[in-house]
């Protein structure tokens, strides 16, 4: 059982000081042991500060492993996610160039068609530069053929008219002799 001793509170130099020749040794028991008690206290009280720090220094442990668990955590998922956008990157990238190939050989295959294109459009260009030349010298002749049928359909009026002229023609051959045969006969008569 603990017994309980009430002693006065002594600083170490008074206690060091107080005379020990007149103690009883029960009394110096009692200061001993009223010392170690004293010591005990500081003792549990420092310990019960140390335990009240290593509490909270465990709750921050904890609190850091908590938060070092989810960092790692985080960084898995993240290095994951790197490791799947970079597969997909990867395969996008060589997607991506394949497209951009594909494209090239198509845009290549579609100057080579306009060029072709322009070569045929020069060449028709041409043709129908020609042709339009064609086209002016058959409208040229179209025209002359035109003046002339309607010239050969003027033959029959100017062949009736020369068939006309031609009777005039004969007509006066014919009045000329006879004027010449008056004439000599007139001449005669005068003559005679």
């Amino acid at each position: 059982m603990d017994k309980t001793v009430k002693i006065r509170a002594y600083t170490d130099d008074a206690k060091n000081d107080a005379p020990r020749g007149n103690l009883t040794e029960d009394q110096n028991i009692t200061l001993e042991l009223a010392k170690k008690n004293f010591r005990l206290e500081e003792e549990l009280k420092s310990s019960r500060e140390h335990l009240t720090t290593i509490e909270q220094l465990r709750g921050s442990l904890k609190q850091e492993q908590a938060k070092s668990a989810e960092m790692a955590k985080k960084t898995a998922e993240l290095e994951a996610r790197i490791r799947k956008y970079s597969a997909l990157d990867a395969n996008e990238l060589a997607k991506k160039s394949a497209l951009l190939e594909d494209e090239k050989r198509k845009s290549l295959e579609h100057i080579k068609m306009i060029e072709q294109l322009r070569e045929n459009l020069r060449q028709e260009q041409a043709k129908a530069a020609e042709m339009e030349k064609k086209a002016a010298m058959w409208e040229f002749k179209t025209k002359e053929l035109a003046a002339l049928e309607v010239k050969v359909k003027e033959l029959p009026a100017l062949e009736a008219k020369v068939k006309d002229l031609l009777v005039w023609e004969a007509k006066a051959k014919e009045l000329s002799e006879m004027l010449g045969k008056i004439s000599s006969l007139a001449a005669t008569g005068k003559a005679g």
